[in-house]
């Protein structure tokens, strides 16, 4: 509101023209008056004279803040933080929420065909952001990670069941988005594991689990190069289980690897891939073993999709069920190729095959695997009654989406079999039934459920592998053994 001055002069002017002023003593009053007014007249003057100075003041000061503001805007303009995107940051990047089971985060992306799947990423990314009018022009860097807590009651084919209760993961994730073509990613895994049989303490250290480099862009070549630590892509291995699918125990490989890869729009995708391997016997070649990966996925309408694939690779004594089986040193049996000094000196290597196929139609999703050796080990390697064996493992499931709970919580009931073949040596059972429940009571949490019935090989069956005292056999008990594994899992 402005503030009007009014002159102490036209205030007395007014004053003696009332005719309410007048006085017997008018002539006295009128003198004393008129020194009065012109006293007030000098002060006026003087506040008036200062009044203007203020304002010329405000005025001068309002000029320069007006500079100031336009300046930092100027700057803020020219160097302008992102207002979605950001250099450090947990995952997802898109979307202004993620999913209420934290599917969508970095963790769960599938380490099958990781390398591709973060490109994948990637490429969203980038578009994303071209389309609010920004370029991928400094390094960004994704955090992710899980913690599992997990009860456990696991039977025995011989002796009591294990119950335990277990940190079942610890892992923190880091992927590196150092341009647009250039990509890093590690993850530091928690291995909890005795130091040996009987000993209960753990060794609680922490570890490289993965760690590789990609070079490619999806929207400007469909070829990229990957190497580093990796699961080189052999076998796909989803489901939904809490305990580990047989394909998976034995068949997965993790080993330093240089892959090459290619994804089309279409859908089909693949890559061929080499590494040393652990196999000490023959040539000491810099790439000993290798691999190719074929596959294609489709969405539907909504959420249906299929996909399906094939993969070979050289020597699937590579894999990490076969390299430690699992079984007490204290044994004398065979534990794995690597569990001794000359477990991997085999006197040849064993090429192997894997297909899968998965489709998801509604609430229902079905999958199916299957993968083998496709010739048999050499009977100084691994036995199974008396002749070389030839390990294989099969697994299906079907996971139903409970329509009767809120969406938000995922909720999904599952049913699975896997069986095996020759694969007594390895620590496996014959066959595997499972059923378990899996929903998100709370955001990005899991909670699951788990009982599985498991089937030994046969009584009077035997096994014997490289590296274990001799007439150490594995042998068969024709028995079953019952599990129950519960977990919980917190995601970011």
């Amino acid at each position: 509101m402005k503030r009007v001055i009014i002159p102490m002069t036209a205030i007395a002017a007014f004053v003696l023209s009332s005719s309410g002023f007048a006085i017997s003593n008018q002539a006295a009053s009128t003198s004393v008056l008129s020194s009065q007014v012109s006293k007030l007249s000098v002060e006026t003057q003087k506040l008036e004279h200062e009044v203007a100075l203020l304002k010329k003041k405000k005025q001068h000061t309002a000029k320069k803040a007006s500079k100031k503001t336009h300046k930092i805007t100027s700057f803020y303009h020219e160097n302008e933080p992102w207002s979605h995107f950001v250099t450090v940051t947990t995952t997802p990047f898109l979307g202004k929420h993620t999913l209420y089971d934290g599917e969508d985060l970095l963790y769960n992306v599938s380490s099958n065909n990781e390398d591709l799947r973060l490109l994948e990423q990637k490429q969203k990314l980038e578009n994303e952001m071209a389309s609010q009018g920004y370029s991928l022009d400094r390094p960004i860097l994704q955090f992710s990670g899980e913690v599992e807590g997990e009860l456990s009651s696991v039977g025995a084919f011989n002796g009591p069941d294990a119950n335990n209760i277990s940190l079942g993961t610890a892992e923190l994730q880091m992927n590196a988005i150092a341009s647009s073509w250039a990509t890093a990613f590690m993850s530091l895994d928690f291995s909890g594991a005795p130091t040996s049989t009987g000993n209960r303490e753990p060794i609680s250290t922490i570890y490289l689990g993965r760690g590789f480099m990609t070079i490619g862009n999806l929207n400007k070549s469909p070829i990229y190069f990957s190497a580093g630590l990796m699961y080189v892509p052999f076998g796909r291995y989803a489901n939904a289980m809490v305990s580990t699918p047989l394909t998976t125990s034995v068949g997965r490989i993790r080993t330093p690897a240089m892959l090459l890869g290619f994804k089309l729009n279409n859908g089909l995708f693949g890559s061929v891939y080499g590494f040393t391997g652990s196999q000490t016997s023959g040539a000491n070649d810099l790439i000993k073993q290798e691999g190719v990966n074929l596959g294609f996925k489709r969405k539907l309408n909504g959420t249906d999709n299929y996909s399906l694939g094939a993969g070979w690779v050289s020597n699937i004594a590579d894999s990490q069920g076969m390299q430690g089986t699992g079984f007490g040193t204290t044994t004398g049996q065979f534990t794995g190729f690597g569990a001794t000094a000359t477990g991997n000196a085999l006197v040849h290597s064993v090429d192997a095959f894997d297909t899968h196929a998965s489709v998801g139609v509604g609430p229902v999703t079905v999958l199916g695997e299957y993968l083998g050796a496709l010739r048999s080990f050499s009977p100084l390697d691994l036995t199974y009654n008396g002749n070389g064996a030839t390990p294989q493992a099969l697994h299906t499931e079907i996971d139903y989406m409970l329509p009767f709970v809120a969406a938000k919580y995922n909720t999904s009931l599952g049913v699975s079999y896997g069986h095996t073949w020759q694969a007594l040596g390895l620590n496996l059972p014959q066959d595997k039934y499972a059923v378990f429940l899996n929903t998100s009571i709370w955001r990005e949490t899991v909670e699951s459920i788990e009982y599985n019935h498991q089937t030994d090989y046969a009584a009077g069956a035997t096994s014997f592998g490289r590296g274990a005292t001799t007439g150490a056999n594995i042998v068969g008990t024709g028995k079953g053994s019952d599990s129950i594994l519960a977990e919980v899992g917190v995601y970011f």
